[in-house]
């Protein structure tokens, strides 16, 4: 049995704190996979696109710290 998700899929590439690029599915934790290259992450994330309808990327080019995106980091930042 499947986990029903609400809203559209989005895979993130991020820096991830051991200096690799991860790619997650929304905002899980653990990433579903960490590659060397971000061009590598980046693939492998618009391959998986093709596994979900609606899915996308979004690529992040800066740790994140806790689960604040860039964009939070940039809100916070803007006050």
């Amino acid at each position: 049995m499947g986990i029903d998700q609400k809203g559209p899929v989005v895979f993130r590439v991020s820096r991830g704190e051991n200096d690799r690029w991860d790619v997650s599915e929304n905002d899980f934790d653990n990433p579903l996979a960490t590659f060397d290259d971000k061009q590598d992450a980046c693939d492998y994330a618009s391959k998986l696109t093709e596994t979900k309808e609606g899915a996308t990327v979004q690529v992040m080019d800066e740790v994140r710290s806790g689960s604040e995106s860039r964009q939070d980091q940039q809100r916070n930042q803007s006050r």
